[in-house]
C-alpha cells in the first residue's frame, strides 16, 4: 500500500497537470470524474485530507504520476545517447579486431573460428567474457527502460528482430528490410548468450563471444547514425536480462507449449510434469517418433530432409548440451518450450514497442506462426509491414540477395536524400491487397515484391537507354556510349559534372575520352541528365544490383 507522503506527492502531480490544461477526460467519464475531484477536501493545516480522495482520484493520480516518471528517464538520456553509449562499449573490447576484419576483407564466422582454433587466444579471451557480460547486464538494467520509451514513442514503421542470437553475419538485416522499414530493432546478441556462456566449452564461448562483437560492429554506423527515427536500434529482450520478466513470459508460454504438444503427440497435457513423466518413456529416437501423430510440428530445422530419428539424432548431437541432454524424449519437449517461449518473446516485445516481428531464421519463422494460430493472433494495421519485412527477406535468398549487400552508407545516404518513400511505394505496390486477401500468404507477398523490383529496374533501365540513344557527339565520339549503367558516380567533380568510370571514361583521363573542362554545353546537359538518373530514389537502389 502507498505511504501518505507518495500520495500527497502523486495528488499534488495531478492538480499541477490539471492547471496546466494537461488533462482531459473522455466526455463519458467527464462528469464522474468532476464530482470526485471536487470531492477532495483540504485541513486546517493546508494538507489534502487523504480521506476525501476516493479510488478514482487516486487512479488517476498513479497515472499521472508514472507518466510523469516515464518522461523523466526519456529526459535524462537520448536514444541516441544510448546507442552511441552502447556500442563504444563494443567499440572498446573489438573495435582492433574488427578494423582488422576489415582490413583483410574477411567477416566475423571466419575471424571467430580462426581465433578459437588457438589455444592460446582463447584463454586470453575467455577470461573476459564474465565481465563484460555483467557490465552490459548493469547497463541494460539501468538504461533499457529509457530506451523502450524513446522507441514506443517512434512514429513510423518498426521491425523488431528476434527468433534468433542476432541476424546472420552474411548479410546485412538492415539492407533487405530496411527498405521498408523505418526503424529495425535489433536485441543484443552478449545478453541473448548470457546463460549459454557458462554451458559452452571454452573454445565455442569464445567463438560466439567474437562472432557477435564484430557482427554487431557492422550496425554500428547505422544505429548512431543522426536520423529520427533511427534506421537501427539496439534493445535486448527484457527476458534476457530480467529475471521477473522471464518468470512472465514462462507463464505466458504455457498454454502454446500444451496445445503444441497436443497436436504433436494427439494427448492433452495439465502440467509441465505430466508432459516431463510422458517424454520421460520416449528414451529413444524410434520410441518418440512412434508416439508422434503429426509429424510437421516436429520441426528441428526447415531443410533438414532426413527420416524424424535421424533428424532427432543429430539435433541432439548438435545442441544437446544446452538443450536438454541426450534424452530424445526430454530434448524434444524441451526444445518445443523453448520454441514457443521464443516465439512469446518476439511477439510480446513486438507489440510492446509497436512493430511487427522480424526473423531472418526459416524455422524460428514457423514456430512463429504456429504460436499465432495457437493463440488466434492476428495482425491488423501491422499486416502491410509485417508482410513487406517477411517478403524482403525472403527475397535475399533468391536471384534478389543483392538487396542485403547494400552497404550502412548507401541506406544512410537514401534516407538522407528522401529516397526511401519512393523506394517504399515502389516495393509495397499491390502487397496490401495480397496480404488483404490472405493474410498467411507471405510467398506471394514474396513473389509481388520481386516482380515490382524488376518492373522497376527495367524502367530505370529504359531511361538509360533513352539517353544513350541521343546523337550527341563531341571529337567524332558518340557520347551516349560513355553511359554505361551503373558506371555514374553520383559525386561531381569542380566543374558539378558527374564523374564516369568504367572502361569509356578512365578516372585519370588518359584515354581518348575527352576533359571534362572541355565538354561543349549540350554534352555537360548528357551527363547531367544521367547524374539525375542515377540520383532518383531507384536508381540509388540499383546502383547496388550485382
Amino acid at each position: 500500500m502507498v505511504d501518505d507522503s507518495e500520495l500527497r506527492r502523486r495528488l499534488a502531480l495531478l492538480r499541477d497537470k490539471i492547471e496546466a490544461g494537461e488533462v482531459k477526460f473522455a466526455p463519458h467519464l467527464a462528469d464522474d470524474m468532476s464530482l470526485s475531484l471536487e470531492a477532495v477536501k483540504y485541513s486546517p493545516d493546508g494538507e489534502i485530507d487523504l480521506s476525501t480522495v476516493d479510488s478514482r482520484v487516486r487512479s488517476l493520480a498513479l497515472g499521472v504520476a508514472m507518466m510523469k516518471q516515464r518522461s523523466d528517464i526519456k529526459d535524462a538520456t537520448s536514444l541516441r545517447e544510448i546507442q552511441k553509449a552502447y556500442f563504444d562499449r563494443i567499440e572498446h573490447m573489438f573495435g582492433d579486431l574488427f578494423r582488422l576484419m576489415k582490413e583483410r576483407d574477411s567477416h566475423p564466422q571466419a575471424v571467430a573460428w580462426a581465433v578459437s582454433r588457438d589455444s592460446k587466444s582463447v584463454s586470453e579471451n575467455y577470461k573476459y567474457i564474465p565481465q563484460f557480460v555483467e557490465d552490459l547486464t548493469d547497463f541494460w538494467q539501468t538504461l533499457s527502460e529509457g530506451a523502450k520509451y524513446h522507441l514506443q514513442d517512434l512514429t513510423g514503421s518498426k521491425g523488431v528482430f528476434g527468433g534468433d542470437l542476432f541476424p546472420s553475419y552474411t548479410k546485412n538485416i538492415a539492407s533487405t528490410s530496411g527498405l521498408y522499414l523505418d526503424t529495425i530493432v535489433l536485441t543484443d546478441p552478449f545478453m541473448n548468450c548470457r546463460r549459454l556462456f557458462s554451458l559452452w566449452d571454452k573454445q565455442e564461448a569464445v567463438r560466439m563471444f567474437i562472432k557477435h562483437g564484430l557482427n554487431v560492429l557492422q550496425y554500428k554506423d547505422l544505429a548512431t547514425a543522426d536520423f529520427s527515427p533511427p534506421i537501427v536500434a539496439i534493445l535486448p529482450f527484457d527476458s534476457s536480462h530480467d529475471e521477473e520478466s522471464d518468470e512472465m513470459l514462462v507463464d505466458a508460454s504455457l498454454p502454446d507449449f500444451f496445445q503444441h504438444l497436443e497436436l504433436l503427440f494427439g494427448r492433452k497435457f495439465a502440467s509441465f510434469e505430466e508432459a516431463g513423466e510422458f517424454a520421460a518413456r520416449l528414451d529413444t529416437p524410434e520410441k518418440a517418433v512412434a508416439e508422434i501423430i503429426n509429424r510437421e510440428r516436429l520441426l528441428f530445422d526447415v531443410e533438414w530432409t532426413e527420416p524424424l530419428p535421424d533428424q532427432i539424432k543429430k539435433a541432439i548431437s548438435d545442441n544437446g548440451d544446452i538443450a536438454g541432454g541426450q534424452h530424445p524424449g526430454i530434448y524434444i519437449l524441451n526444445q518445443s518450450f523453448g520454441r514457443m517461449r521464443q516465439a512469446n518473446d518476439i511477439l510480446g516485445k513486438s507489440r510492446n514497442l509497436g512493430g511487427v516481428p522480424l526473423l531472418d531464421a526459416p524455422t524460428s519463422w514457423q514456430y512463429l506462426n504456429w504460436k499465432m494460430e495457437y493463440s488466434a493472433t492476428r495482425f491488423g494495421h501491422e499486416l502491410l509491414p509485417l508482410h513487406m519485412s517477411r517478403g524482403l527477406q525472403s527475397l535475399g535468398s533468391t536471384e534478389f540477395q543483392w538487396l542485403g549487400d547494400i552497404p550502412p552508407d548507401a541506406l544512410i545516404e537514401m534516407r538522407r536524400q528522401g529516397a526511401l518513400d519512393e523506394i517504399r511505394a515502389t516495393l509495397s505496390s499491390g502487397v496490401e491487397e495480397i496480404a488483404k486477401v490472405k493474410p498467411e500468404n507471405f510467398f506471394r507477398t514474396a513473389d509481388k515484391i520481386g516482380e515490382n523490383l524488376e518492373e522497376a529496374f527495367a524502367k530505370h533501365q529504359e531511361k538509360i537507354q533513352e539517353l544513350r540513344k541521343k546523337k550527341w557527339t563531341f571529337l567524332g565520339k558518340d557520347i551516349g556510349t560513355w553511359l554505361v549503367v551503373g558506371s555514374i558516380e553520383v559525386g561531381a567533380a569542380f566543374s558539378g559534372l558527374p564523374v564516369v568510370g568504367a572502361a569509356a571514361f578512365a578516372a585519370d583521363q588518359l584515354l581518348d575520352a575527352p576533359k571534362l573542362k572541355d565538354l561543349p554545353g549540350k554534352a555537360k546537359s548528357v551527363f547531367k541528365e544521367a547524374k539525375d538518373i542515377q540520383k532518383t530514389p531507384m536508381g540509388l537502389l540499383f546502383r547496388h544490383k550485382k
